[in-house]
């Protein structure tokens, strides 16, 4: 069997050369005195040069502190420019890393990295539809292929949202649109807004292991997940598990769905496209792993960025680039032509163990 270098790993996913939070010092000893030597995990933040506001609203401040003074008042989806990640006040324990912006110094935990992208070449020859991921910080979705018109809006698509493009159109206003399709609807998405991820990207990893030889664990004490082939340890990342009233499951499970993107719908929500405490209804979910009967998942979110304490409403949130690595690594695998794809029984998907 062949075991992945340390640095392999974390190059696979864009993460080298990075220092431990106490957390997860705390983390890799608990791990190596179980007798696992865990890749180290990453930060909240390696080297993005953008960050989106996600939550309802932060300040910028002359210091990375909640003391110092505000010096910018910052709304949802306010794109700043990131100079670099320095260790500040631990506003959770988990994380003291804060953003020195052009904006001021802001809390790491309530920004969504990004990456600059250039805009997309649109793809006019899609066969029977390509998944395609975000690469803005935010697009809004259509009815129809007009921009102008607000009665028309379905909702805000956030940067790393994957969603499966099925034809391209050029629109009212001459521009070039994507129609998406979803489960149960379809809309329009800027094309230039979206890049299509060819099937080789999302191909298989560690294809030639035995799938009976990998499984997850995910420890919901230290909020980690670390993927094992063998009893080798191949991956580990910080999660974001269950909040105490939607709490994770523990117990022996399998991956029964997987979906490179999907809407997510709880509580009263219909039409919105934000969160609050009970309701969220989320497009783009990207690559979304079901391992429970009530439909809890490992996958990414792009709504938040704070990883290492609980704050999910029951699945185990990860970044979009991590929980890619996931999709890809377990079984069943998927066909990139379908929306969803199950395993012939329940018992044939990677297992995953949950406590």
């Amino acid at each position: 069997m062949q075991t992945l270098s340390r640095r392999t790993i974390l190059k696979s996913i864009g993460i080298v050369g990075l220092a431990l939070t106490p957390l997860q010092q705390v983390t890799a000893r608990y791990a190596r005195a179980q007798g696992a030597d865990i890749p180290p995990l990453p930060l909240h933040w390696n080297g993005e040069p953008l960050g989106r506001i996600s939550g309802a609203s932060m300040n910028g401040r002359v210091e990375p502190t909640t003391d110092a003074d505000v010096v910018a008042e910052l709304e949802k989806d306010t794109i700043v420019r990131v100079r670099q990640a320095i260790p500040g006040q631990h506003v959770f324990y988990h994380n003291d890393l804060w953003l020195e912006t052009d904006r001021g110094y802001v809390y790491s935990s309530f920004v969504q990295p990004m990456w600059y992208n250039l805009p997309q070449v649109p793809r006019r020859n899609l066969g029977k539809g390509m998944w395609a991921e975000v690469i803005v910080p935010w697009t809004d979705a259509y009815w129809d292929t007009t921009d102008a018109d607000p009665e028309r809006l379905v909702s805000r698509q956030y940067y790393g949202g994957i969603y499966k493009a099925i034809e391209l159109v050029t629109g009212k206003d001459g521009k070039s649109w994507y129609l998406v399709e979803e489960l149960y609807m379809s809309y329009y998405m800027r094309a230039t807004h979206l890049r299509i991820i060819p099937p080789e990207a999302l191909s298989p990893l560690s294809p030639n292991v035995d799938p009976r030889d990998k499984r997850i664990e995910v420890d919901l004490n230290q909020q980690t997940l670390i993927a094992y082939e063998d009893d080798t340890p191949v991956f580990a990342h910080l999660i974001a598990s269950g909040l105490p009233d939607h709490a994770t499951p523990s117990g022996r499970f399998y991956i029964h769905d997987k979906r490179p993107g999907t809407r997510m719908i709880g509580g009263a929500a219909s039409d919105a496209d934000t969160s609050s405490d009970d309701n969220y209804n989320l497009p783009g979910v990207p690559f979304v792993c079901y391992f429970t009967g009530e439909w809890a998942a490992t996958h990414g979110c792009y709504w938040h960025n704070d990883y290492g304490q609980p704050r999910s409403h029951g699945c185990v949130n990860l970044p979009p680039n991590a929980a890619r690595w996931i999709w890809r690594w377990t079984t069943p695998v998927a066909d990139y032509e379908a929306l969803y794809c199950r395993p012939e029984t329940g018992y044939d998907g990677t297992r995953v163990y949950v406590g």
